[in-house]
This record gives structure tokens, sequence and C-alpha cells, in this order.
């Protein structure tokens, strides 16, 4: 495992960081170690998430797709109602008698 040194800590921010990981019941060096690794972890989401998005903007020009909707969602919710209460195929209303 790697090694991590901080300098020129500010006493004030010092100070917090140990009073946080004593009412956690950790040591400073854990308290610190946890803070790291769960910056860590949404930077590895953020860097998924930019990569699905970039793959996604790539299979959408392979296929030709603009990704931009010629309907509103509004209509796409009424449209979807719709079917709903019409009892059209794909959609099932609960409250219909069979």
């Amino acid at each position: 495992m790697a090694t991590v040194r901080v300098r020129d800590v500010p006493d004030d921010v010092a100070a917090i960081i140990a009073e946080k990981a004593n009412a956690e019941h950790k040591s400073v060096s854990e308290y610190v170690r946890d803070l790291m690794a769960a910056d860590v972890q949404r930077e590895l989401q953020r860097r998924a998430i930019a990569q699905w998005n970039a793959d996604l903007k790539q299979t959408q020009g392979r296929l030709g797709i603009t990704g931009h909707s010629t309907i509103s969602s509004a209509d796409a919710v009424r449209e979807i109602r719709d079917g709903y209460d019409r009892g059209s195929e794909g959609f099932s209303n609960p409250a219909s008698p069979t």
C-alpha cells in the first residue's frame, strides 16, 4: 500500500478532523483514508458515467439516432395514459373488469 503524507494542514482543520474521527471511533489516518476512498469512488462513478455517455453518443451516431425525440415528454405520458385507459396491448388497468 502507498503512503500519503499531508503537510501544512491548518490547525483548525486538523482539530476538526480529529474530532470527527474520534466521534466515529476511528483514528485520524483511518478517517482520512475513508474520506479519500469515498472521493475516489465518486470519481470512478463520474468517469464511468462519462464513458457510458461517450459510448452512447458513438452508438447513436453509428445507428443514425440523434438522441432527440420528436415527441414531447408530456405527449409521451399522455399517449401512455391513453393506452392504459383503453386497456391497449402492452397496458393493463387493474381497475378495469376483465
